[in-house]
């Protein structure tokens, strides 16, 4: 679905768009994004953003040469980072608004990953009351407690119920689009088992203990590295702070210099708000939760 600015993106580009070399590139990364665009109303929507970045630069340059300098006086060392604005601008408006589908599906595939051994316990527990493969992933794609997961069940039983689609194609298709690879990697054992004439529901079982297990395994090293970065949080944010502010009070006590002061409001205002801020995203990426 488009909101009206994409929809004029698409209007104004959208036939060079769809000759971009780009396309193929930009449509795999919003399959696995989820997101709900024509590739190349997308590129048509970077194509504007990056002219539109251009567009500030410009109007930057014409401020700093013609208006600021009636109210103030600029150094002209700025020029050399004011005159390529425009191209500045426009390059990185551009890669950010390309880069965007690319970091959704990034997203996408951490929530697969950390919901995929619980939607498989429901998915062994279903097989195991004897419901067919559509039906599981009907009943999976009603469940938004597993996440990222209901929506690719969701698009399975979709491309069965709607488009016709047999479930070995629905699948195979399922596994092309997933941004994740242990879940790509449980559809092809999925179509691999049914072609073969194997058991599904000892497959489910099967992928159901062994992702639970490996679950276990993650939960288990994050722990313990967690463990490693509180001794070193204690070190680097409690610790040495408490011994270097101490330090530099001694100092200014028997006469230190005049930058004593300006380095211990340094120290509490700058460093220790940045390293507390760094170990909460360190934190944050490496937590198997999402």
């Amino acid at each position: 679905m488009l909101t009206k600015y994409q929809s004029l993106c698409y209007k104004i580009f959208g036939k060079k768009a769809a000759k971009s070399t780009q396309i193929e590139y930009i449509k795999r990364a919003i399959e696995k994004a989820f997101m709900e665009v024509r590739p190349e109303a997308y590129i048509a929507f970077a194509w504007m953003n990056g002219i539109l970045g251009a567009v500030a630069g410009i109007v930057l340059i014409i401020l700093y040469l013609f208006v600021l300098p009636s109210f103030v006086s600029l150094p002209l060392k700025l020029l050399a980072i004011i005159i390529p604005s425009p191209i500045l601008f426009g390059a990185l408006a551009y890669f950010i608004t390309m880069m965007i589908p690319e970091s959704r599906a990034n997203r996408r595939k951490k929530d697969i990953d950390t919901k995929l051994p619980y939607a498989l316990n429901f998915i062994a527990a279903m097989s195991t009351a004897g419901i067919t493969p559509a039906e599981i992933f009907k009943n999976l794609a009603e469940q938004p407690v597993y996440g990222e997961v209901h929506k690719e069940a969701a698009w399975i039983y979709r491309d069965i119920a709607i488009f016709n689609i047999d479930i070995i194609t629905a699948l195979r298709n399922a596994a092309n689009r997933t941004p994740s690879v242990k879940f790509q990697e449980f559809l092809q054992g999925a179509i691999t088992t049914i072609t073969s004439g194997g058991d599904l529901k000892k497959y489910f079982l099967a992928k159901a203990e062994e992702y639970m297990r490996e679950n276990r395994r993650q939960q288990k090293e994050f722990l313990e590295t967690l463990g490693v970065l509180a001794e070193s949080y204690v070190t680097v944010v409690v610790a040495a702070p408490l011994f270097l502010i101490i330090m530099f009070s001694v100092m200014s006590l028997f006469g230190g210099s005049k930058s004593t002061g300006l380095i211990m409001y340094l120290l509490a205002f700058v460093m220790l708000p940045l390293a507390n801020l760094g170990f909460a995203i360190v934190i944050q990426s490496m937590s198997p939760e999402v």
